[in-house]
């Protein structure tokens, strides 16, 4: 805790907060998909920085400061709540995006477990996307070319 209070005072002025928390939060919901099923594979790892790069439009470098700052905070963490209630209030799309995002990253082994489906299942209450549009998504990244 006294870390991160040390890391809070000596905030630089030229960073985001609001994108950062944002950032960092999809990092975390995409880590957690990718240690539900209790394996991590290098493809999977390598899924996870590519979807991060992606849907950040950021370079590898920054997405990797995201990642472990996401899992600092997911170890922490004692819900999904504290990552989607800084991602609740994006616009739709966006919030549809991140969820496709999580649908890539449980299907990046080839298979779905069902732990990975359950988290899903929750960030897409968690941000108010509707059941239909949770399906179609899903339907859209197990089967892209129709």
């Amino acid at each position: 805790m006294i870390e991160r209070i040390k890391q809070w005072l000596n905030h630089s002025p030229a960073e985001d907060p609001v994108a950062m928390q944002e950032e960092v939060a999809i990092a975390a919901l995409l880590s957690e998909v990718m240690l539900a099923d209790g394996v991590a594979t290098g493809d999977e790892q390598g899924c996870l920085e590519s979807l991060l790069c992606r849907i950040s439009g950021r370079p590898p470098d920054e997405v990797h400061q995201w990642l472990q700052q996401g899992r600092a905070y997911q170890d922490e963490a004692i819900s999904l709540y504290e990552f989607t209630r800084h991602l609740k209030a994006l616009p739709i799309v966006r919030r549809e995006s991140i969820l496709q995002a999580l649908w890539q990253m449980a299907l990046a082994d080839g298979e779905l477990d069902p732990q990975e489906e359950g988290i899903i299942r929750q960030v897409a209450e968690l941000l108010y996307i509707p059941h239909n549009r949770f399906i179609q998504l899903k339907l859209a990244v197990e089967n892209p070319s129709g």
